[in-house]
């Protein structure tokens, strides 16, 4: 079934990404609104599950705000560490009220579930001024439900 799966496909041997592989998502391409990412805190000896959970929670909201924020000029990540938890907050500055997002997909879905097996929270909606922000809390250990 794997084989089936992966068929014409080269395995992806790199390692799996962490925290410190968010800033490569900083930057802009093309016409997308300009990343800016800020890392702060203790975000050392991470669990390899909660630092992987952290990135693929930020590039989906990156993805999702690039394809969704109107009017947006930027999307602004912060992850801060500390005792207990690690916090990942993506919030976008696009048109407040039409952000174009539809509850059709299982992209909120699937992160909301990917925080929840890890012990933490994520919570998404309109942002308090303007765009779209989406807010992850991590347990540091990771333990899982």
């Amino acid at each position: 079934m794997v084989g089936a799966l992966r068929e014409g496909e080269e395995p992806d041997l790199a390692p799996q990404r962490g925290v410190a592989d968010i800033e490569r998502l900083a930057g802009t391409a093309g016409d997308s609104p300009r990343v800016d990412v800020e890392l702060s805190g203790d975000l050392d000896d991470l669990r390899p599950s909660v630092g992987a959970a952290i990135y693929r929670l930020a590039q989906e909201s990156i993805t999702n705000a690039v394809r969704h924020a109107r009017h947006a000029t930027r999307i602004k990540v912060c992850v801060t560490g500390d005792d207990d938890s690690v916090r990942l907050t993506v919030a976008d500055d696009g048109d407040a009220g039409s952000t174009g997002r539809s509850s059709s997909g299982y992209g909120l879905v699937g992160m909301t579930e990917r925080a929840t097996l890890l012990g933490g929270t994520l919570e998404a909606g309109p942002g308090t001024e303007r765009g779209w922000t989406v807010d992850a809390v991590l347990p540091r250990a990771g333990s899982a439900r």
